[in-house]
């Protein structure tokens, strides 16, 4: 399955965010991670913050999936637009 977070976040107004980029957001939470698969969310996060899509097969998928739903510093405006990008 192909992710591509390469897209700005929406406000409450339906209006795009400037320098708002969602995968520049989950590169930054992956790189900070103190729990779950070191090398797996290193490269996931260089290849989020290049702006490129992740490849993922359903097990990692999940994996990333259950990362931002459990990640309690997501605000719900943004964990909500995430989590609609990767399902």
């Amino acid at each position: 399955m192909e992710i591509n977070l390469n897209a700005n976040f929406v406000g409450l107004d339906g209006k795009q965010m400037e320098n708002n980029n969602m995968g520049q957001l989950v590169a930054q939470l992956l790189s900070q991670s103190t729990t779950g698969d070191s090398l797996k969310f290193w490269d996931w996060a260089v290849k989020l913050n290049a702006g490129k899509k992740l490849d993922l097969d359903p097990s990692d998928h999940q994996t990333l999936k259950s990362f931002i739903e459990s990640c309690s510093t997501i605000i719900v405006l943004a964990k909500a637009q995430i989590l609609a990008k990767i399902k």
